[in-house]
């Protein structure tokens, strides 16, 4: 059976930028709830989704739980409707690249990746096998528009040399 993994709108832009969006293939079945699918057609119009993400329809209750966790102010609509869909399905991941969301999911028992957790786990099991391109991708996401601070990069590249000796 396929891992359950749901996705608000900050990994599948990020890898996507990058050049990396098909990493995103193998980490099991993609769920994504339609304010995501929104958000990615509003910032990202000419970005066609891959026909592996699925949209899912939040359930009744995740919805209202969704919507009180984001008129709290804490978190955006479209991680709190990811996390929501995430708690309904039983998601083994949730991906997200905002730290409050990831904290907050945290917090409710979800584990929690992001654009280069994924990137990362890609490299572990094999999906990219040269440093060169696995040194290429972490530069295409911090040349996307998601915000990487120096220690996590390198963090990233320690762990990459790691992964991929010479």
């Amino acid at each position: 059976m396929k891992r359950l993994v749901v996705c608000d709108t900050g990994p599948l832009l990020h890898l996507n930028e990058a050049g990396a969006i098909q990493l995103l293939k193998s980490a099991g079945e993609i769920l994504i709830p339609p304010i995501v699918a929104a958000e990615l057609k509003r910032n990202a119009p000419r970005w066609k989704m891959p026909h592996w993400v699925n949209v899912r329809q939040p359930n009744h209750a995740a919805e209202t739980q969704a919507l009180e966790w984001a008129q709290t102010g804490m978190i955006d609509a479209g991680e709190a409707n990811a996390i929501g869909l995430a708690l309904q399905v039983r998601s083994e991941w949730l991906l997200t690249d905002d730290a409050r969301a990831r904290q907050f999911a945290e917090s409710l028992g979800l584990e929690v990746h992001g654009s280069v957790g994924v990137l990362l786990w890609s490299i572990a099991i094999g999906l990219v096998e040269s440093r060169g391109k696995a040194r290429q991708l972490l530069n295409g996401l911090v040349n996307s528009s998601l915000w990487i601070s120096e220690n996590v990069i390198e963090e990233a590249t320690k762990a990459i040399d790691e992964l991929l000796p010479e």
